[in-house]
């Protein structure tokens, strides 16, 4: 029994030791944050255009994530993205956003303190639906949204390993796309609208990150 003790305790130790970010690793996680920025929309509505450029976009996100390491350094990963966003327009109108997203991703991990620190450049694809409400002169005009299609690439991505089995991520500058349809009714007309989004958004996103 002691003999079986000393060895497990052996593996627990090469287990903690080995570095993270190698090949067959898989990890568990979240991330939530908010950002902002400046979002320009392209929006189509039975063929009529229309574009116009939001100002102090702010967004909250939530997202739940698993990864797994493909080769050394190369991170896949899948999750659950949760957006609520609000934003102003040069109109007077407002914007409420509610989308909920499956999305997959890859990160590669260019290590700049051995073992420690890493810059975490990625990208991710997500497709999904939601909600939004258009505040009008203080009209408020509710829409479904049944499908929406999204891409970000992570810019300023960063990951701190706090323990060779916990890390910490942190991103402050993101490219975000967005395409989506969207049902609406307005002035008792009903419409389908379709709207493309794409900005440069900053700010602070937080993750943890357990590897296994």
């Amino acid at each position: 029994m002691k003999k079986f003790l000393i060895s497990a305790a052996l593996v627990a130790a090469v287990s903690l030791s080995m570095s993270a970010q190698e090949k067959g690793d898989w990890t568990v996680g979240g991330v939530i944050g908010v950002s902002g920025g400046t979002n320009t929309y392209s929006e189509s509505v039975s063929g009529d255009n229309h574009s116009e450029k939001s100002t102090n976009p702010t967004s909250f996100e939530f997202s739940p994530r698993a990864s797994y390491f493909i080769i050394d350094n190369l991170e896949l990963s899948a999750g659950l993205d949760y957006t609520l966003g609000v934003e102003h327009f040069s109109s007077k109108s407002s914007l409420s956003t509610n989308i909920a997203m499956f999305s997959i991703g890859a990160n590669y991990y260019i290590p700049i303190i051995k073992d420690k620190l890493y810059y975490t450049p990625g990208i991710q694809f997500g497709f999904g639906g939601g909600s939004s409400i258009e505040n009008d002169g203080g009209d408020k005009f509710p829409t479904k949204i049944p499908f929406a299609l999204g891409f970000s690439a992570d810019l300023g991505k960063f990951e701190f390993k706090v323990l060779d089995y916990l890390g910490i991520s942190m991103n402050v500058f993101a490219l975000d796309v967005l395409y989506n349809t969207i049902d609406t009714e307005m002035n008792e007309v009903k419409a389908n609208m379709t709207t493309f989004a794409a900005g440069f958004n900053y700010g602070m996103s937080v993750g943890v990150k357990y590897y296994f």
